[in-house]
């Protein structure tokens, strides 16, 4: 039997619900996630040029999908990858990880996983199915000391299931639009 195998690229600013969105897509359409972190570098054989920003970020990114992943039993493949050419490299990573479509989440204006150039060539001219998970915009801001609040929350959940208790029930963020593209005949 074959599985069904999404790539979720990655390149730049971490969002959580964007990943709960995809993993929780995953999660009801039964497929693989493989997640993949994008590091654009300008020389492939040298990690010497790349900020250490960027690394940190596709840590972050790379964890935070593991963590949802184990959370819902969704199954999950992670990969780290320096490239020149990134939009190349999404392409290449979608066939040789046998993949059947690539996911992309659009959050309105705000970029969301990826950068906004790589969204609209991949829109423009996909190289596999898309799977596009348009989030609503969140119009307010984040209130100050709202990271150590999700950090300390995060936390406190951790603590709860090491210790057996039950996790508290969220309400799934659900997207209010998905759209599937087939690819279309051209080159990217």
């Amino acid at each position: 039997m074959k599985t069904t195998r999404w790539l979720l690229p990655f390149t730049s600013d971490v969002d959580m619900r964007a990943i709960d969105a995809v993993v929780r897509l995953a999660e009801s359409g039964g497929a693989t996630l493989v997640a993949v972190s994008l590091i654009s570098t300008r020389n492939t054989s040298s990690k010497n040029d790349v900020r250490l920003e960027k690394i940190m970020q596709s840590k972050d990114f790379l964890e935070a999908v593991r963590w949802k992943a184990l959370r819902l039993r969704v199954p999950l493949e992670e990969y780290e990858v320096y490239t020149v050419d990134t939009l190349q490299s999404i392409v290449t990573q979608a066939q040789e990880l046998y993949c059947d479509a690539i996911v992309l989440v659009s959050q309105g204006e705000r970029e969301a996983l990826l950068s906004g150039y790589l969204l609209k060539r991949l829109l423009e001219c996909p190289p596999t199915r898309l799977l596009v998970l348009r989030l609503s915009a969140q119009t307010e801001p984040a209130p100050r000391g709202h990271l150590a609040s999700r950090i300390q929350a995060w936390m406190q959940r951790l603590l709860w299931q090491s210790n057996g208790l039950e996790d508290e029930v969220t309400e799934p963020q659900v997207p209010i639009w998905i759209r599937v593209e087939e690819p279309r005949r051209g080159r990217v």
